[in-house]
C-alpha cells in the first residue's frame, strides 16, 4: 500500500484525504511546508500532493526541497488560481504536475497512480474504460496525410453518435499536436517553417489513437523518437502564456506585436486550455504520447483552468 502526504492548510485537505483513502491508499496531512519537511525526515511517501499557497514556506520552496533532497518522490501541486498568473515559478521549477480545485478523482487518482508506478501510463486503454482491442488507429507517414486523417477520426466520431463541442477547435488542435510529431520529432523543424511537405523516412511514422466508451471518448497522438522532454513542454508553455500576456497589453497600449508573435507552442497550449482531460506521456528518445479525454456528453457550460499534467518515464 503505497503513503501520500497531503499539504495544505486549507479544509479542503480531508477532500483529498477522503479521495485517497477510498482508493486504498494510506494518508498523512500537514498544513505547511515546514511540517512536511520534518515529515519527510521521519517518514517514508511514495507522493506529495501540496497546496500552492502554504503558510510561510510556499510549495514552490517545498518542491525544491524534494528536487533536492527527494528526488525519487513525484509531486502533485493543486491550487485555486489560473496557472498561468504563476508559470514562471512552475517554469523555473520544472514542475510537471499542477492540478485546478475542485479536484476530479478519477483524474487524480489515475494520475497518482501512473506518477508513483510509472506502470501502464502509454494507451488509451490505461486512462478510459475500453479495451485495448477495440481502439481504432491510423498510421501517418506523411505531412499530406494529415488533414485526411483527421477527416477519418472526425467522421467515426460521427458514426460513434459522439456530439464534439466545437468540431473546428478539435480539428485545431489535432491539426497542430500532429503536425508536430510529424516534423519536429522527426528532425523536420525547417521543413515546417517554410511550410513545405514532408515524406517521414522508411520505418518512421506517427499513429493517431481513437476510441469511445459509454461516458467518454479518447485520441491519442503517439510518436516513436521520444523527443519531446519536460522542459520543452514547460518552455513552450512558458512561451505562450507570455505571448498571451504581450498581446492584451498591445491591446491596451496600441503597440506593434505582429513580428513578435509565433506559432510556437500553440499546440501544446491548446491541450491545457481547451481539453477536460490530458495527458503528455514521455519515455526519453523511446516514445511519446499526448492523450485527449473528452466526456461523451459535453458539459453546457465550459471552464478551463489550465491544469498540467506531465507524465516522465525515466527507463
Amino acid at each position: 500500500m503505497y503513503n501520500i502526504l497531503i499539504v495544505d492548510f486549507t479544509p479542503y485537505r480531508e477532500t483529498i484525504a477522503r479521495m485517497f483513502t477510498e482508493a486504498g491508499y494510506n494518508v498523512e496531512s500537514c498544513e505547511s511546508a515546514f511540517d512536511a519537511m520534518a515529515r519527510l525526515k521521519s517518514s517514508d511517501f511514495d507522493l506529495i500532493v501540496s497546496e500552492v499557497e502554504l503558510p510561510g514556506d510556499n510549495a514552490f520552496d517545498l518542491y525544491n526541497y524534494i528536487s533536492n533532497y527527494y528526488p525519487f518522490i513525484p509531486a502533485i501541486m493543486v491550487t485555486e488560481k489560473d496557472i498561468d498568473t504563476f508559470f514562471e515559478h512552475i517554469f523555473r521549477e520544472g514542475i510537471g504536475n499542477v492540478l485546478h480545485k475542485p479536484l476530479r478523482e478519477k483524474e487524480l487518482v489515475s494520475l497518482a497512480r501512473k506518477l508513483i508506478t510509472r506502470k501502464n501510463i502509454f494507451g488509451l486503454e490505461n486512462y478510459m474504460d475500453v479495451p485495448a482491442e477495440d481502439i481504432m488507429k491510423i498510421r501517418i507517414t506523411a505531412s499530406g496525410r494529415i488533414r485526411g486523417s483527421i477527416a477519418t477520426l472526425m467522421k467515426q466520431l460521427d458514426e460513434w453518435g459522439i456530439k464534439v463541442r466545437n468540431k473546428s477547435v478539435l480539428n485545431l488542435i489535432l491539426n497542430e499536436l500532429i503536425i508536430n510529431s510529424v516534423y519536429h520529432s522527426h528532425g523536420y523543424t525547417r521543413e515546417k517553417e517554410e511550410r513545405v511537405q514532408v515524406t517521414l523516412k522508411k520505418g518512421e511514422f506517427v499513429d493517431l489513437f481513437f476510441a469511445h466508451s459509454a461516458d467518454a471518448y479518447g485520441i491519442s497522438i503517439t510518436d516513436y523518437k521520444g523527443e519531446l522532454t519536460k522542459h520543452k513542454i514547460l518552455d513552450s508553455i512558458r512561451k505562450a502564456v507570455e505571448e498571451s500576456q504581450m498581446i492584451l497589453r498591445a491591446y491596451e497600449t496600441g503597440e506593434e506585436i505582429s513580428d513578435k508573435v509565433s506559432e510556437t507552442g500553440r499546440g501544446i497550449d491548446l491541450v491545457r486550455k481547451l481539453t477536460s482531460e490530458y495527458y503528455f506521456v514521455i519515455r526519453n528518445k523511446v516514445r511519446t504520447e499526448i492523450i485527449l479525454l473528452f466526456d461523451r456528453e459535453p458539459p453546457e457550460h465550459f471552464e478551463s483552468h489550465s491544469s498540467l499534467k506531465i507524465i516522465e518515464d525515466p527507463n
